[in-house]
């Protein structure tokens, strides 16, 4: 029995996909690792405290963190947050637009395969 080569194209995507979104991941955590070089202030500037960027990179190595914390600083992040503290909810949902999430890594769209 002949393994089909559609199949073998198939799995070989797979593994480059994940590899790059894993490689994504990593570089986008060393990013956020930045984050916390940051002072008080310029954190509260784009949204963000210092417990939710320890908190999105308390995710696993493979999750990107820069997905949790642009949600957070876009306000649509779930209300409680990884120190327990309580953030208000957005009174309506709001679409975010890239332009509101700046130049962050994870505010392009994803690979497609």
């Amino acid at each position: 029995m002949a393994i089909v080569p559609g199949f073998i194209t198939a799995l070989l995507l797979a593994a480059v996909k994940g590899v790059v979104q894993l490689h994504t991941a990593m570089a986008n955590r060393r990013a956020a690792k930045e984050l916390l070089n940051w002072d008080a202030r310029a954190l509260k500037d784009i949204g963000l405290t210092r417990g939710d960027v320890r908190g999105a990179l308390a995710e696993s190595l493979a999750a990107d963190p820069t997905v949790s914390l642009s949600l957070i600083a876009a306000g649509r992040d779930v209300t409680t947050r990884r120190d327990g503290a309580v953030r208000p909810s957005p009174a309506k949902a709001t679409a975010v637009s890239k332009d509101r999430l700046g130049n962050l890594p994870s505010a392009e769209p994803a690979l497609c395969a």
